[in-house]
């Protein structure tokens, strides 16, 4: 518990507000605030430019009606927490690190249309992360031993995946058994179902993730982090693409193999994934080859924004906000009132559509046994509260911290003594 409790209190958290998350286009003054306002945070707690691998959470809201997409807003936020600006005062040529090559986990979510805008920044060294994803690990495990309700949600997925291809391969009977308008309802309601369990599991849990680290150290681990590699690059829901480019004129080769991924992928799920019904974001784990250079090492965020959302987003037409996935015109005909609301102004700017809900992307080491490296992709239903590793790994540190500290001073009242 002081462990988790000291890692947790050297984490940097900033706020940054009444600045609007923007591209490069940023205004002169805009960029100056926000490297003013994390480096005076980082004054204030005595925290100097982090120096070696970090990792990185990102919130967004934005308020401005020709919005840029989140990936565009993020790369503009890397660079300004590397290199202080020559307009803003200070004595460290950097802010929050030297070089985003440092960051070796990444979260970006965005959410669009707000009423005002904010830039929140959590960083914390990669040590301590993975420290973090090792407790989670047996938190969560023992959470799951506890709960019964984890393997009924397992089966319910199956049969949400199982009902939807049941009502597909039986078609011509059903809509003569129930009409057009019946039929397609149901269709509609179980796609949604079917979407929702098929993109949950594709999402690789906390536990694996660990596992993949290497993480708890020692000789005993109960499944080498290989084997779960191989695993998931076999698991068929998941994109795997491949290596990652290296050599000069290899980023073609590179992109195809996204494409034909996505191609497999579609063809594999039909017409469960086409058309995708709910909000996804992007979970993506990468595996450098051993002999990858580390100064040819890609930037995180640059794997996201050069190649995985230029084929992703418009394949399977993702939308940036749940909101877009709200049937309108059905719902003007059962509640003209409620269709109204959101047509009016509830709907975040339309050109900011386009795009995922959030991604995230982890960097494993390379495989001490020589394997090649991979870059595996999942795109991941984003419908509950808790979003993404970064927030359940710290989600589910928090509540057993609280209810550690809840049975201590239980134990230390008088009554118990």
């Amino acid at each position: 518990m002081q462990n988790y409790r000291r890692r947790k209190a050297k984490r940097i958290v900033v706020y940054v507000e009444d600045v609007e998350p923007q591209s490069k286009k940023m205004p002169g003054d805009h960029r100056d605030e926000f490297q003013r306002q994390i480096l005076d945070h980082l004054k204030s707690v005595g925290q100097p430019t982090y120096a070696r691998s970090i990792a990185l959470n990102i919130d967004l809201l934005t308020t401005s009606r020709t919005a840029p997409q989140a990936h565009t807003i993020a790369k503009n936020l890397l660079d300004l927490l590397a290199a202080r600006c020559s307009t803003v005062p200070g004595t460290v040529d950097s802010v929050l690190y030297k070089d985003d090559s440092q960051i070796q986990a990444l979260a970006v979510a965005c959410r669009h249309g707000e009423s005002r805008p904010s830039i929140r920044i959590e960083a914390r060294s990669l040590t301590a992360m993975l420290n973090d994803l090792e407790l989670a690990l047996e938190v969560v495990r023992e959470a799951e031993m506890a709960d019964p309700m984890i393997e009924y949600q397992r089966d319910e997925n199956s049969r949400s995946i199982e009902d939807f291809r049941e009502l597909v391969r039986d078609e011509v009977r059903s809509r003569e058994r129930l009409g057009d308008e019946l039929y397609d309802a149901m269709l509609k309601m179980t796609r949604w179902s079917a979407q929702r369990a098929l993109l949950s599991v594709s999402e690789i849990d906390l536990p694996v993730l660990c596992w993949l680290y290497g993480r708890p150290k020692g000789p005993f681990q109960p499944v080498p982090s290989g084997t779960w590699a191989d695993l998931i690059q076999n698991s068929g829901v998941r994109l795997m693409v491949g290596e990652l480019p290296v050599a000069s004129g290899s980023s073609e080769a590179f992109k195809q193999r996204i494409a034909a991924a996505i191609a497999e992928f579609k063809a594999r799920w039909g017409r469960l994934i086409d058309p995708l019904v709910v909000a996804v974001g992007l979970q993506v784990i990468v595996r450098p080859s051993p002999s990858t250079p580390t100064g040819v090492l890609h930037d995180l965020d640059n794997i996201v924004r050069d190649y995985l959302l230029p084929q992703i987003v418009p394949s399977f037409g993702t939308v940036s906000d749940h909101r877009w996935t709200i049937d309108l015109d059905d719902l003007a005909k059962r509640d003209p009132k409620l269709a109204s609301h959101w047509t009016d102004g509830g709907m975040p700017p339309k050109g900011t559509k386009a795009g995922v809900t959030r991604y995230e992307v982890w960097r494993l080491p390379p495989d001490p046994n020589g394997a090649p490296g991979f870059v595996s992709v999942a795109l991941v239903a984003d419908m509950d509260a808790v979003s993404g590793l970064f927030e359940k790994c710290d989600r589910s540190l928090e509540q057993w911290a609280e209810k550690v500290e809840e049975a201590a001073r239980e134990r230390s009242r008088p009554w118990n003594r």
